[in-house]
């Protein structure tokens, strides 16, 4: 049995959700309707994921993808291509960040903020470790050099500061994460920063993932471009992006990386092709100890992935004998 070739991505989110997420969110009580919907995407999980690598790579021509779980999406019909796990919650390190873009894109578009608008690094940024976009004491930046922070480099310090200039402080822009993903139907999904270092409740599933990934691509494609930059520099130093796919593969659109310990090394790739969108999101791809040679495993597993339903999406479907040629 194939997993869940035909499974309509956009219809069960419909069934999970209001489809107006503009507004904030107003605790209504879920419905009769929004719980069969859960249960349902649960059961078809179950039934048509359950199995793994085993059952997802009797897709025909998927190659083998080494990763705990991932999800191949049409980002324009919302068609389900290819999964395995989806539905299951991981950790997704600075994958969090997509969240945390989607709220500033969303204050910028409401007219709060402006791309060119200057700002001084605050206290709690600055004291903010791991990746970083090198924000400096006194130094200023642009809400264009935050958003290129958090695309390219992953900087937390850049979220942290993102998270202040949004809602004032991280516990409140934590709960403007929750409340969106619950908006959005992400209902696998938990925050608990808006950078994704390492915590418990900094939890995802691929499924929820593509939701985001797919609600940023369509609620604000003037921000688009930002994801496609290889390089970063602010402060005199110059960061690569390690989505290694872009700059590299010509339909690469985006999108974003994320690695700590727990989580292994993920991807969110994105690329279009005659005008087919697809969203590949890849969690738990195994880590090496050179960190930067696990995002080149990560960035081939969503090329593989790519390549495979652009493959079934634009030329399977006017050579239909080739499918059936190739099942015997």
């Amino acid at each position: 049995m194939p997993n869940i070739i035909g499974i309509n991505f956009a219809w069960v989110g419909k069934a999970m959700h209001r489809t107006d997420t503009s507004t904030c969110f107003t605790g209504h009580r879920p419905s009769v309707l929004h719980f069969l919907a859960i249960s349902l995407l649960l059961f078809l999980g179950t039934i048509l994921l359950g199995s793994g690598t085993a059952r997802a790579s009797t897709q025909i021509g998927l190659p083998p993808i080494q990763a705990r779980a991932y999800i191949l999406v049409n980002a324009s019909t919302g068609q389900i291509l290819a999964a395995h796990h989806a539905y299951q919650p991981y950790a997704i390190a600075s994958i969090t960040k997509l969240m945390t873009l989607y709220l500033l894109f969303q204050n910028i578009k409401a007219g709060h903020l402006r791309l060119d608008q200057d700002f001084i690094p605050c206290p709690a940024a600055l004291r903010t470790g791991g990746s970083s976009m090198f924000l400096r004491a006194g130094q200023p930046f642009t809400v264009a050099q935050l958003i290129l922070g958090m695309t390219v480099p992953s900087g937390n310090d850049a979220a942290v500061e993102a998270a202040h200039l949004v809602a004032g402080s991280v516990p409140a822009f934590v709960a403007r994460m929750n409340r969106m993903a619950h908006q959005l139907g992400m209902v696998s999904t938990s925050f608990h920063d808006p950078d994704g270092l390492p915590h418990p409740n900094n939890m995802g599933s691929p499924y929820d993932i593509a939701l985001l990934t797919r609600a940023i691509i369509q609620k604000f494609p003037r921000f688009m471009p930002f994801f496609r930059h290889a390089h970063f520099t602010y402060a005199g130093i110059t960061s690569p992006n390690p989505n290694l796919l872009v700059g590299r593969v010509p339909f690469i659109t985006g999108m974003k990386s994320g690695y700590t310990d727990a989580a292994g090394h993920c991807l969110v790739a994105t690329g279009t092709k005659d005008g087919v969108s697809l969203i590949a999101v890849v969690l738990g791809v195994p880590s090496f100890t050179v960190e930067r040679r696990g995002f080149w495993k990560a960035s081939w597993q969503s090329l593989k992935l790519l390549d495979w339903g652009f493959a079934r999406t634009l030329w399977l479907p006017a050579l239909p004998h080739l499918e059936r040629t190739s099942a015997h």
